[in-house]
């Protein structure tokens, strides 16, 4: 019930996803879900994100803390995300990204919900930011899941892997450029100096 959720999700958002939807996708009847979750459509829902949130913040974890450079690591995970949406016909995104877009005045527990799901990716990218200053990894993080996302708005619309590849290489070289060491040039002062030396008397 909790992946035909997540797969609903995906697909048509909270809308798309009620218990009678859920029952017809996991054949289940309605009334086992309504036992399982007496909470209705927001309880199933919010268990469907935490474990979106798990699988999820497994993959940022497993990409941002490799021994790459910055710049690789966001090209590896903008590429997963492209083999991702392209494998599922560009039907599927993020669940919670769903959800949140259809949040209204009467969804404050699963705003609050979506909110702290976001906060733990980002301080999951964030720990694996080594090359980026410690003030400054939760703001690089939160970019790089927003970029993250619009791409895999982007994506869907266009029905295409592009934006994604696209968004991960510019991304990546971004922050390459902005918080990669320049490589060492002493060597080659060094010999210059030498070289001048010698032509002296």
């Amino acid at each position: 019930m909790i992946r035909a959720t997540l797969d609903l999700l995906n697909k048509s958002g909270l809308a798309g996803a009620g218990i009678k939807q859920v029952a017809a996708a996991s054949a289940v009847p309605e009334s086992s879900v309504s036992q399982l979750f007496p909470g209705g459509q927001l309880e199933l829902a919010t268990v469907a994100l935490e474990e979106a949130e798990r699988g999820i913040g497994q993959w940022f974890h497993k990409v941002f803390h490799q021994r790459r450079s910055i710049a690789r690591k966001v090209e590896l995970l903008f590429a997963d995300a492209a083999k991702n949406v392209e494998a599922g016909e560009f039907m599927n995104g993020c669940p919670v990204a769903a959800v949140t877009l259809e949040l209204d005045r009467d969804s404050e527990r699963l705003r609050a919900v979506c909110r702290t799901i976001f906060l733990n990716w980002q301080d999951i990218i964030a720990a694996g930011l080594d090359e980026v200053p410690k003030g400054k990894r939760r703001e690089v993080a939160e970019l790089i899941l927003a970029t993250l996302e619009g791409a895999l708005i982007l994506s869907r619309a266009e029905a295409t892997k592009d934006p994604l590849l696209r968004g991960g290489r510019i991304l990546g070289d971004t922050l390459a450029r902005r918080f990669q060491a320049a490589p060492p040039r002493r060597e080659a002062k060094s010999h210059r100096t030498r070289a001048r030396n010698t032509r002296r008397p």
